[in-house]
């Protein structure tokens, strides 16, 4: 006898995965909003949403998450999202342009820093909200370079001037640095240290990067106030000072940052050195002001360095540095 197995027309179901999908867009205008950071809590992830404003988390357990969105320039939403059990849930979050009711520029005399931290909602709502946006340029900086690893090179000058205002010679050199090469946790004291890897045999002074300004350690150790807006180089911008904590007697870093009135990308900062005695450096002083291009829509990447050395010792009077940013190269292609 013969058996023949006829399989037509057979379908085999199969039980669909939960996942949570949706999209990102503007309140005002219902535009997607590319390149926004989506975080699903408790410890599932973290994304770019792609240039139409889409994100998906698939297969994640069925529950109840918080759903976190954050833009540059738009206000956070932070929301609880249920996933269903039988297949996709879809969102769409809207997100509100950040709007804070800002001061003309206000000029501070010497107020020592006793309370530092990051500002308070309740206390310093315009502060807190600048701030804030703030430090979402730095979130935006970290989750590209972990995203989409790349990359940089660096042109540096570096020139002396002597007492009488005449410049000399300039050293110039290029470097090619990856992202997690220039992440260096802030620790008081340790603003000036040796250099390593690319940087063997020099002397390293920090600046107010966005890597120091968002890390925890620079913010219990600082104080910020919202001084209102400001004008660089004919841009009206948003500026944030900060200094370090009176009982730190050692030397550490002081400045603003700028940040765009419209965008609320940083543009700049300053930097200082205090205490430039206590440094271990031969100067009186050391001051620097960085500019800030995008890399990607709202991630901001340093673009020119200038600092000055004021000497205290020697025939020259000052040193300058500059580093200007040359290329930038991804690893992967960047979402259009």
């Amino acid at each position: 006898m013969k058996w023949l197995l006829w399989f037509a027309s057979v379908q085999v179901a199969t039980a669909q995965q939960p996942s949570l999908r949706g999209t990102v867009v503007s309140a005002e205008t219902r535009e997607p909003l590319g390149l926004s950071i989506v975080t699903l809590h408790p410890n599932i992830g973290k994304r770019f949403t792609d240039p139409f404003g889409v994100f998906a988390f698939p297969d994640i357990p069925a529950g109840t998450y918080l759903l976190s969105v954050r833009q540059i320039g738009y206000a956070p939403l932070d929301t609880q999202i249920v996933v269903r059990g039988d297949g996709a849930t879809t969102i769409l979050a809207v997100l509100r342009h950040l709007a804070v009711e800002l001061p003309a520029i206000t000029v501070f005399g010497h107020a020592t820093c006793t309370h530092p931290g990051p500002p308070d909602q309740e206390v310093t709502p315009a502060l807190a909200a600048v701030f804030d946006q703030l430090i979402e340029n730095a979130r935006r900086l970290e989750l590209l370079a972990d995203s989409y690893p790349f990359r940089y090179r660096l042109e540096r000058t570096l020139r002396e001037v002597n007492r009488r205002g005449d410049s000399l010679r300039a050293t110039i050199d290029t470097i090619e640095l990856d992202r997690n090469e220039t992440r260096r946790r802030y620790r008081p004291g340790l603003v000036v240290t040796p250099g390593t890897g690319p940087f063997s045999g020099l002397t390293v002074v920090t600046l107010a990067s966005l890597f120091e300004l968002a890390d925890s350690a620079f913010q219990q150790n600082h104080c910020f106030r919202l001084a209102g807006r400001d004008t660089i180089e004919g841009e009206s911008l948003v500026r944030i000072d900060f200094e370090p904590v009176e009982r730190l007697d050692i030397s550490d870093l002081a400045g603003s940052a700028y940040l765009d009135s419209v965008t609320y990308g940083l543009r700049y900062t300053e930097t200082r050195l205090t205490r430039p005695q206590r440094s271990g450096l031969d100067i009186r002083a050391l001051v620097a002001r960085t500019r800030f291009r995008d890399i990607a829509p709202g991630v901001p990447l340093q673009d020119y360095v200038r600092a000055v050395s004021t000497l205290r010792l020697g025939p020259n009077a000052s040193r300058v540095e500059t580093q200007r940013l040359l290329t930038v190269h991804f690893r992967r292609a960047l979402p259009h």
